[in-house]
């Protein structure tokens, strides 16, 4: 089984959403994908829905998704309920 890392742009917005998908969809059926979101200083709703489908696909798959998340990350999960995205850090 591969391992990926994908790096997030500052700006998460629907552009860069659309930009992750294909690779996003090829790492997940690779194997364990790792996400880094540490420079992220604005994560819009398409994005966020991508990362959420994306936690949901891994554990299907039975595969690790850790997301290293920055603090606007963390912010706006904190603020729709959704921390176990990145709490424990992978999905298996």
């Amino acid at each position: 089984m591969t391992h990926s890392t994908l790096v997030l742009p500052a700006r998460c917005d629907r552009q860069a959403a659309d930009d992750l998908l294909p690779k996003l969809r090829e790492s997940l059926a690779a194997g364990d994908v790792v996400i880094d979101g540490k420079a992220v200083v604005q994560l819009g709703q398409s994005m966020l829905q991508l990362l959420l489908s994306a936690r949901k696909t891994a554990w299907k798959n039975q595969t690790a998704l850790t997301v290293s998340a920055s603090e606007a990350i963390r912010a706006t999960l904190a603020t729709i309920g959704a921390e176990h995205l990145i709490q424990g850090g992978k999905s298996r």
